[in-house]
């Protein structure tokens, strides 16, 4: 029979004991509801200041992980409900532990511990000790260490604590839900609320310094209540019998739930339970799986990477130019895997990705939520990055490749070499900036960085690259350097040859040909490159590789696997970015073309295995992707996309092959809503393809004959710009429906119609987002119009737009009475197009509740908001939802607006307590000020509510500008406060 005992292990902080429980285990022992179910085992670990025998070292925060592994293990063998609080540094020493456990697989070990609460931990690092290392120079304490802000091990754990436990959706080798607390003292200078909450949703602030947040003075204190609860919840939970892992999907659970677990209903429009925070999810590796293609050869490359890893090419701009295929990005990637195992901070950024992956780079290096969320919405995302890049404490190296276009790295209103751009020369010693680009000329780049021109390999190392690839098989060292000299020395087409000559020789799928040697091959491609040597041109060095990946593709069709040379060509047709193939593979588009009659899922995967074991494509897989169809990735390079992309086949059938790309995408995408958050992980591997397809649709050339085709890539182009937007990346949005929108007769579209009104909508919600109200407006009323002449007053398109304009004029002071009277009318119209209970319903009455409410109707306000919670709850809305969220802040308002600040308090409390948001977070932030607000209107809480907002008014100090909306709307409210305080 299970047991119901909860056993309590207690994990002191650093320079600490077991004697800082006593406190917690008096009042445990007297509380005659926990005496009988809950064991206290309190954890020792040795945390000295430091040694004097040289004999004895002080223990890494790993060893201590590791020690308490072993003492779950050994002391609590028989335990089946542990619940685990800590204080200090034991908050980093579990979270290490249960890191290391999931890295090494073994997630379903962790399934017995059912709750975690730190108390106080340093989740961003306690600038204190810096101070205190200042007067102790020779100090070195390893445990003292990961306590400093931006701590790279204390990074890593945590991403995978907030990934894999605090946000796991099940429970497998490497991920397993706990709930996860963690709390901060108001007073606490060494580590200072904000720095306690760090990205934990869950958890909140408690009156106490550092060390009194864990001596609680009786059973009425928020530390003991806190943990008071978490045992009980652990107590009455079900049995706690292991729960087996989560089998592997298959590609026929299409059909399944969503991955929250519940299946939406597109009737209400439930919203999704995922929080709102789009940059939780750790920064992508680098492709680091083409290591495996070889050493890397050439003396002067090697000289190149040695000369980039060392401290002369610090606090530089290194631009490694060379023809494509040349092997430029080869050299990035060595660069960065040397760099990363000496201990730097690397991030690679995919240009068709730039925007988002610097917004990555921002949230990795410790950007607060509410900073990235505004920096993005109002231009000033460059100026952010390099605030934190230059103030990164930890040698760095930033690497952007396949900038073929130069300006895309320069800022929106000036040259490149501006230096104001996503491209700079660190002030930071520590930090290098390395690009890769096709670009050589020195007037494309300016003064702002170093040109290293990378050459073809000569005769000797491609030869050695050749017979290497090929095992031996090809033929002799002469006939190998033959071969080199006729591909000119590029390592791209010289390892497409090996891989064919291989494939010949040793093929599992039977590719009977001649081309078994260098010779052979040789006499094929017959290209004229052996005699320019170095100087190779940019146009043949195009012309060998298209004439290597024709000899490919030729044998593939010529041995039973026709689909794949198309296929390939339907992959040129995307992003240059990863390719997700088996989301885009697995719908009807292909079966569905012309250019693959008969296609199956066999004769699909058949193709794909000859394009890799020809080494047309590069497949892997991604190990920071949970979902298996998002983790499965092929890439091309980018000289084999161009030249691909000119395809004779391709360019006189653009409909069909970019019509089947463009279908594949709509398919992959069909019932996941852009703004969904549970959705926007596959949103993000599909992005850059959907950019790239319905732009060339649109805009490219030559132009699309089949409006079908275009009208299709008008939708994903729509759909595209709703994730963009709503992952807080506006600027790519603007960038992808503007020119649309202008250009649109150019493509056979009025303005007025259906579909560019769609990208007109979306193009007013930027203007929304960014605040740009006036803008706002002039464009979303003409939107309006246009939608209720064409489509109907109340046609759902038009509602969407007219609410969007309501929304707008709100806005702006003193127009609230002319938005009354839009949100009512929208009100009704949508419980007749969408119903009383849909979630776009809701939205509308929310923004109807706060328009009266700033008319001064506090309680229509009040009852709007309270019959939209009535109906979320009813509908199981989960009670995290942004929008549930910014209601009950409503509702608080209102109520305190009536002088009922007791009820608002307990609203504004729940919601604080329910918001799994980061903590530093605006959507947070807003929370907390509300709070104060409250407090405020309560007789005798005036201290506390002053207390409550020195904290944030610091808080914010620390995550934002002063000149942030809410930072100078707290500082003067304190301000206020203390004036009107009785001295």
């Amino acid at each position: 029979m299970a047991s119901t005992r909860v056993h309590l292990v207690l994990v002191h902080g650093l320079f600490s004991s077991a004697k800082v429980w006593r406190a917690f285990e008096t009042l445990i022992a007297d509380d005659s509801e926990l005496a009988g179910l809950v064991s206290v085992h309190p954890f020792e670990y040795d945390s000295p200041l430091g040694r004097l025998r040289p004999d004895r070292r002080v223990a890494e925060t790993d060893d201590i992980a590791d020690q308490l592994g072993t003492f779950l293990e050994t002391e609590l063998a028989d335990a089946e409900r542990i619940v685990l609080v800590t204080h200090s540094q034991g908050g980093l020493v579990v979270q290490r532990f249960l890191a290391r456990k999931l890295w090494n697989g073994e997630g379903a070990e962790l399934t017995r511990i059912k709750y975690f609460t730190m108390f106080a931990c340093p989740n961003t690092g306690s600038g204190f000790f810096l101070t205190m290392r200042k007067f102790l120079k020779l100090w070195n304490n390893p445990q003292e260490q990961q306590l400093r802000p931006f701590d790279r091990a204390v990074t890593e754990a945590q991403r995978t604590v907030l990934g894999s436990v605090v946000h796991a959706r099940a429970y497998s080798d490497t991920e397993c839900p706990i709930p996860v607390r963690a709390y901060g003292g108001s007073t606490d200078d060494i580590v200072p609320p904000i720095v306690a909450r760090g990205l934990f949703p869950k958890g909140g602030v408690i009156t106490a310094d550092h060390f009194s947040i864990i001596q609680p003075a009786d059973r009425t204190a928020a530390s003991y209540l806190a943990v008071r609860a978490a045992l009980l919840e652990v107590a009455e939970g079900p049995s706690p019998t292991r729960r087996p892992l989560a089998p592997v999907a298959t590609d026929q659970d299409a059909d399944a739930p969503d991955s929250d677990g519940t299946t939406p209903d597109p009737a209400r429009g439930v919203p999704s339970p995922a929080s709102d925070a789009p940059d939780l999810a750790p920064y992508p590796p680098p492709p680091y799986g083409q290591l495996n293609d070889g050493q890397l050869k050439g003396k002067d490359r090697q000289e190149l990477v040695a000369y980039l890893l060392s401290e002369q090419a610090c606090q530089q701009v290194h631009i490694v130019a060379g023809l494509g295929g040349s092997g430029k990005s080869r050299i990035a990637l060595e660069t960065a895997e040397r760099a990363q195992r000496a201990g730097r901070r690397v991030w690679w950024v995919s240009m068709p990705e730039l925007s988002r992956h610097m917004r990555m780079i921002a949230r990795d290096l410790g950007a607060p939520s509410i900073n990235v969320e505004r920096a993005w919405l109002v231009g000033q995302a460059m100026d952010l990055v390099w605030t934190f890049l230059d103030a990164c404490p930890d040698p760095w190296l930033l690497i952007f490749d396949n900038a073929d276009e130069p300006e895309r790295l320069g800022p929106p209103d000036g040259p490149l070499a501006a230096g104001t751009g996503w491209l700079r020369k660190p002030h930071n010693p520590r930090g290098t900036v390395l690009v890769t680009s096709r670009v050589r000329r020195r007037h494309a780049w300016g003064e702002i960085g170093l040109i290293h021109q990378v050459l073809p390999l000569d005769e000797h190392d491609g030869a050695s690259m050749l017979l290497e690839r090929t095992g031996g098989l090809g033929g002799t060292n002469e006939d190998a350097r033959g071969l080199a000299r006729e591909l000119g020395g590029l390592p791209l087409a010289l390892r497409h040859a090996a891989d064919v000559i291989k494939a010949v020789n040793e093929s599992q799928i039977s590719l009977g040909s001649d081309i078994r040697n260098f010779e052979m091959f040789r006499r094929t491609v017959n290209t004229s490159a052996g005699q320019d040597g170095p100087q190779l041109s940019e146009l043949l060095g195009r012309e060998i590789v298209e004439k290597v990946c024709g000899i490919g593709m030729n044998l593939l069709t010529e041995h039973g696997l026709p689909q794949a040379p198309t296929l390939l060509k339907v992959f040129t047709c995307l992003s240059i970015a990863p390719i997700p193939y088996r989301c885009l593979l697995s719908g009807p588009a292909l079966a569905q073309s012309p250019l693959f009659p008969g296609a199956t899922a066999e004769s699909t995967n058949a193709a794909l295995e000859g394009l890799e074991e020809l080494g047309l494509v590069d497949a892997y897989e991604r190990e920071d992707v949970a979902h298996r169809e998002l983790a499965g990735m092929l890439s091309l390079h980018p000289v084999v996309h161009g030249v691909l992309r000119e395809d004779e086949e391709v360019r006189a059938r653009p409909a069909d092959f970019y019509g089947v790309a463009l279908r594949m995408l709509l398919s992959a995408t069909d019932h996941r809503n852009p703004d969904h958050p549970a959705n926007w992980p596959l949103w993000a591997a599909l992005a850059p393809h959907a950019l790239e397809v319905s732009k060339a649709c649109l805009l490219g050339e030559p132009r699309l004959s089949d409006r079908t085709v275009r009208t299709e890539a008008l939708e994903l182009a729509r759909l595209t710009a709703r994730y963009l937007i709503a992952t807080g990346l506006p600027a790519p949005a603007y960038d992808l429906v503007v020119p649309l929108i202008e250009r649109c007769a150019a493509f056979g579209f009025d303005e007025d119609d259906r579909e560019i009104l769609g990208l007109r909508h979306e193009h007013g919600r930027i203007h929304l987002d960014r605040e740009q109200l006036t803008e706002a407006e002039r464009v979303l009323s003409r939107v309006v119009r246009a939608r209720a002449r064409i489509l109907g007053e109340d046609h759902a398109d038009t509602l969407a737009s007219r609410h969007k304009l309501a929304r707008a004029i709100h806005e702006q002071t003193g127009r609230q009475t002319e938005a009354e009277a839009m949100l009512r009318s929208i009100v009704e119209a949508e419980k007749q197009v969408r119903g009383h209970e849909h979630y776009d319903t809701l939205v509308v009455r929310h923004t109807l509740a706060r328009t009266m409410q700033a008319l001064g109707a506090h309680r229509e306000a009040e009852a709007e908001a309270r019959q939209v919670l009535d109906i979320s709850r009813r509908n199981h809305w989960p009670p995290a939802t942004p929008e549930v969220l910014r209601v009950r802040e409503t509702l608080s308002h209102s109520l305190l607006s009536q002088n009922r600040a007791q009820e608002a308090e307990q609203v504004i409390r729940e919601a604080l307590r329910d918001a799994s948001q980061p903590s530093d977070s605006n959507l947070v932030m807003r929370l907390r000020y509300t709070f104060v607000l409250v407090l405020l209107g309560i007789r005798g809480r005036t201290p506390e509510a002053v207390s409550e907002l020195r904290t944030l008014v610091l808080d914010l100090d620390r995550v934002v500008s002063s000149k942030h909306p809410l930072s100078v709307q707290a500082r003067a409210l304190l301000d206020k406060t203390l004036r009107e305080m009785p001295t």
